[in-house]
């Protein structure tokens, strides 16, 4: 373990190094293309992180934002590819994505993205996926605002705060990726504002996920399509969020609905329609002391009809997938910013540049506890079957460095063990270095 703490610290050492000494050339690329970009506000428009909020909040008629990531990770040779979700287990990830909003009135906003995202594994795997989102807001008023389209559904906490900057580890937590599926964009009509200055609301319809699509390691991950057509089923998804508190955000949310898309399966002869339905309940806490930030997230879910998903899924080119009846997830952070521990009192000469800004920067260390299972509870017809089984304790340790407010890069260590007698998906020691950036 002590050679990995000393390729941490190495890592980031190298990482700062080689930041400040592309600095005068970068700066010189990009300095007249950045001059007709303007400057994000850094405020949210509810279920949108910070980039996707920008024509919100802009004095212009249009807007053009976006984020970025470059992560890598060690390659681990005891990985089962099997779980079909290149995302749990690549070697390296580049996603870029641009944001393009126009205000065509005070009360009409379109907003839209454009996201691809390259992962790889070993240079054997590769997969590429482009991610769309376009919708219309309507501003009624405070108290009743519209959103309608492809648009992030506003569930858990990384959903509508996916932005590189806003989360502290290289990747999004385990909790929020095997059991809240982020990120989760959907086809549906959402309803939000503000109840009072303390409380706020949304509350979308939107069509439901495909249970054809689910792997046992992942629940309903893969479920997650984009659909022009006709959904089979429709889904609810509401929220109710508390302020009333300086610093502190509470909410919960949920997502309700079946998954079955009108499919059916032989089961003794007989032809029985596949519900699949979804009951999954998150909640998180976020708050704020001095230099501390603390982020508590919690999800639990249930799934029906796991036995006819396992007839759905057992083709001839893929084994019957045994999903779990019961899922939890929880997870517990903090962060603190150690510069102003390091600066003390002494007063530093400002200086601001594409990539470097001495007011803005943080050196952020923290710690993240997580705990999740993917099959707390099974249906007693398929335990003789074979799954992967997600039951996961996990340690995350790491530290931002933030040279201006909008540009982060990342390195953490993090300790994991599956719980799962029968697991062939275990990782520990896995070391992840990543920058990001928003504009």
């Amino acid at each position: 373990m002590q050679k990995y703490f000393s390729l941490l610290i190495l890592s980031f050492s190298l990482l700062t190094t080689n930041m400040l000494s592309s600095q005068e050339n970068l700066e010189k690329q990009i300095q007249d293309s950045t001059k007709t970009i303007e400057k994000l506000k850094y405020k949210q428009q509810p279920g949108l992180a910070l980039a996707a909020s920008k024509i919100f909040f802009s004095d212009k008629r249009y807007s053009i934002s976006g984020f970025g990531e470059f992560n890598y990770v060690p390659v681990q040779d005891n990985i089962d590819r099997s779980v079909g979700d290149l995302e749990l287990y690549y070697s390296g990830l580049y996603r870029f994505a641009t944001f393009f909003g126009y205000r065509f009135s005070d009360k009409l906003i379109w907003n839209s993205e454009f996201q691809i995202e390259y992962l790889h594994y070993q240079n054997q795997d590769t997969g590429h996926e482009i991610v769309i989102e376009a919708f219309f807001d309507y501003l009624y008023k405070d108290y009743l605002k519209g959103r309608i389209g492809f648009y992030p559904l506003t569930i858990g906490y990384v959903n509508n705060n996916d932005e590189p900057i806003m989360f502290y580890s290289v990747n999004r937590s385990d909790v929020e990726r095997l059991i809240t599926p982020s990120t989760w964009i959907e086809f549906g009509l959402m309803f939000y504002g503000n109840i009072s200055a303390d409380w706020s609301y949304a509350l979308s319809f939107t069509q439901g996920l495909n249970s054809q699509n689910y792997l046992s390691g992942t629940w309903v991950r893969q479920g997650r399509e984009i659909r022009l057509d006709a959904p089979q089923s429709i889904a609810i998804n509401p929220q109710l969020n508390y302020t009333g508190v300086e610093d502190l955000t509470l909410s919960i949310s949920g997502y309700y609905g079946d998954s079955g898309q009108g499919r059916t399966v032989e089961t003794n002869g007989e032809i029985q329609e596949v519900n699949a339905k979804i009951n999954l309940t998150t909640a998180y806490a976020k708050y704020r002391l001095g230099e501390f930030r603390f982020v508590g997230v919690g999800a639990y879910g249930r799934l029906s009809d796991t036995d006819k998903i396992f007839e759905l899924t057992n083709t001839e080119d893929s084994q019957g997938q045994v999903l779990g009846n019961e899922v939890y997830g929880y997870l517990f952070e903090t962060g603190y910013d150690l510069l102003p521990l390091i600066r003390g009192n002494r007063k530093i000469a400002s200086k601001e540049s594409f990539l470097l800004d001495y007011n803005e920067m943080k050196l952020i260390a923290f710690a993240r506890y997580e705990r999740l299972n993917t099959h707390r509870n099974l249906n007693m017809n398929l335990m003789e079957f074979n799954r992967n089984e997600n039951d996961l304790s996990i340690w995350t340790a790491g530290f931002n460095f933030n040279t201006k407010e909008n540009i982060v890069f990342k390195i953490n260590y993090q300790y994991r063990k599956n719980h799962f007698a029968g697991a062939v998906n275990s990782v520990n020691n896995l070391l992840e270095v990543g920058m990001g950036f928003i504009f």
